[in-house]
């Protein structure tokens, strides 16, 4: 018997390009992180009224996002583009690329989905947000000390911030560290203070 080869008629749709940015932009304001650009312009649920954030030049609008932990970040966004320059697809499953949208009295046509991602903060960073995670967290940073939370709840998959954890846990040991949520507040305060303090000029010769 002979078989006969068949194709599939299912048209594969290829990869949305990926773009990474600068972690900030993601902030959707806690974490004593201020609100990044690209957070705010999240308008899934005003949609097709939209805000915008710039890149490059371009205006895009964040539609969703795909994943986010602490502050990384995969964020669908679609550029603006005129609807006399238009030529990308219609209808597109589920994606708004090809929906009309507006922005400031005008209509724009969405072109294709971009992925925009968070970079990984530095190690110094990373640090900072795990003290900050622990101090202001809720339930997930709740009837624990520090060095629990550290070793128990706090896990960032990134490289930078897999270390941060492992340095933190390695300062746990070296000294001892706040055991409550308010004891790790004042200690944030006390390091805002003593880098706000104005550098006092030696005047002597």
């Amino acid at each position: 018997m002979k078989i006969m080869n068949s194709t599939s008629s299912v048209k594969v749709t290829p990869p949305s390009p990926r773009l990474v940015t600068h972690w900030r932009r993601f902030s959707n304001g806690l974490w004593r992180v201020p609100e990044g650009d690209i957070a705010a312009a999240y308008c899934a649920d005003t949609f097709p009224k939209i805000k915008v954030f710039t890149h490059e030049g371009r205006l895009f609008t964040n539609c969703g996002c795909n994943y986010s932990k602490y502050i990384a970040a995969e964020v669908n966004c679609y550029p603006l583009i005129p609807p006399d320059e238009f030529s990308g697809a219609e209808g597109v499953p589920y994606s708004y690329e090809g929906h009309e949208a507006a922005y400031k009295g005008k209509v724009f046509k969405l072109g294709a989905k971009i992925l925009f991602v968070a970079s990984d903060p530095t190690l110094a960073e990373w640090r900072q947000l795990a003290r900050v995670l622990y101090a202001d967290g809720g339930l997930f940073a709740a009837h624990c000390t520090y060095t629990e939370f550290i070793g128990n709840r706090f896990d960032p998959q990134s490289e930078n911030g897999r270390a941060a954890r492992f340095k933190e846990l390695a300062e746990c040991g070296a000294r001892a560290m706040p055991r409550t949520q308010a004891e790790m507040s004042r200690l944030l305060a006390r390091e805002i203070s003593a880098t706000n303090q104005p550098q006092q000029i030696d005047f002597t010769l």
